[in-house]
């Protein structure tokens, strides 16, 4: 094995003009969540370079509506039913139609980025997946790796949790390929995420001529507002966010109805539990009488926490660091660390698997979901020649 990684040594830097000319059609391909057939488009786009660099594809649709996923394994696992690696990503993303056109893949060479929709979150971590798997199959072919693309993560990968969760089932460990954090750390930990519909029924009437014959749905809702923005225990990291507000009907109309909309982010369990002991307590105890609360659970996503196994796996990626010390003064490569995140990604569904997970594994940027997006070919070049080295390693020194 120290052969063949010394070996390959010169080879471990992503050739760059091939990757930008794979990832300018990619970026100009509109993939809304919201749109299947866009996002089956992206699907046929991504199964045709995954073949091109010799793995095994398969396409599927998943929930109810068919959303597009594309798995793709390695010869060495093509007749195994288990992965040392599976590597994840999403090829979805949140501008609507028409953005791709107006805004379109956009080469910097001065600043050494690439602008356009999707770029760090995350068409350029999905290329480098495939970057990856391509060097791998021909470096290590040992190594038996799949790789998990889906198009439903911009929303919660509701219909892709299940085979998230199959996949992961089947495997040694899972890395993410959300962008990396600013310095270039990983991401180890993240939020859990739950999300409520509140709707407050009351009675109307005319405000001017009866006004003590309604019932006040907003006024209500009101209450509940206050009530659960004093839930919030940032020293906990618990947050709760009351994003959505709609009701009433008329001005001169006591309102019969309101809705709000809520999102907590926890990372301990309790702090859920005690949120939802609040909200049963509100509802059992209207402050405007002949109101009623109704509560539906959105969303559910588990926190990513830190496992027994994860932190193994951290402490053989931190050594395998040490061993690079002289990459690492040179700026060939950025020092291995670690941070918790609040924001959601599907390693927050593999968390369910309890194999160890590690995410922000893709190139940095910076201004996700916003004009601004961008991600750096500097990094990318770093989490290139950092990743052909460590999942060699890490496949040498498991035991989890």
């Amino acid at each position: 094995m120290q052969e063949a990684m010394m070996k390959t040594d010169t080879e471990r830097s992503i050739p760059l003009d091939r990757f930008l000319s794979d990832l300018e059609p990619f970026i100009n391909l509109d993939t809304p969540t919201a749109d299947l057939a866009a996002c089956r488009n992206a699907a046929v786009f991504l199964a045709a370079r995954l073949e091109k660099a010799g793995l095994f594809v398969t396409r599927h649709s998943c929930g109810a509506d068919g959303r597009p996923m594309v798995t793709a394994v390695s010869p060495s696992a093509e007749s195994h039913d288990s992965y040392d690696f599976l590597l994840v990503g999403h090829f979805d993303t949140v501008f609507p139609a028409g953005t791709a056109s107006r805004r379109p893949f956009r080469l910097d060479a001065a600043e050494s980025r690439v602008y356009g929709p999707g770029t760090v979150d995350m068409k350029a971590g999905v290329l480098l997946m495939i970057y990856l798997a391509e060097y791998l199959r021909a470096a290590h072919p040992e190594i038996r790796l799949c790789l998990l693309l889906d198009s439903d993560e911009e929303t919660g990968s509701a219909a892709s949790a299940p085979f998230l969760e199959q996949y992961g089932r089947k495997s040694r460990c899972a890395f993410v390929f959300e962008g990396a954090r600013k310095a270039g750390q990983f991401v180890s930990q993240r939020k859990g995420c739950r999300k409520y519909e509140i709707k407050i029924t009351g009675v109307a009437s005319h405000a001017g001529t009866a006004p003590r014959q309604g019932a006040s749905a907003i006024v209500e809702m009101a209450r509940w507002i206050t009530a659960l923005d004093q839930l919030k225990r940032y020293d906990r990291g618990t947050s709760v966010n009351i994003g959505l507000v709609e009701g009433g009907t008329a001005l001169n109309v006591v309102p019969d109805r309101c809705t709000a909309k809520v999102e907590v982010r926890y990372t301990d369990e309790k702090e859920i539990l005690r949120i939802e002991r609040s909200i049963t307590r509100l509802s059992q105890k209207p402050s405007v009488e002949n109101t009623q609360a109704h509560v539906t659970c959105l969303s559910d996503m588990p926190p990513l926490r830190l496992s027994p196994a994860t932190q193994l796996l951290m402490d053989q990626m931190t050594a395998y660091g040490r061993e690079q010390q002289s990459d690492m003064e040179v700026g060939l490569l950025d020092p291995i660390d670690f941070v918790s995140a609040g924001g959601l990604s599907d390693a927050n569904r593999l968390a369910a698997c309890g194999i160890p997970v590690i995410d922000g594994c893709g190139p940095g940027g910076g201004f996700p979901h916003s004009e601004k997006e961008f991600f750096s070919l500097d990094s990318l070049q770093k989490r290139y020649r950092l990743l052909t080295g460590l999942l060699p390693y890490l496949y040498e020194q498991m035991d989890y």
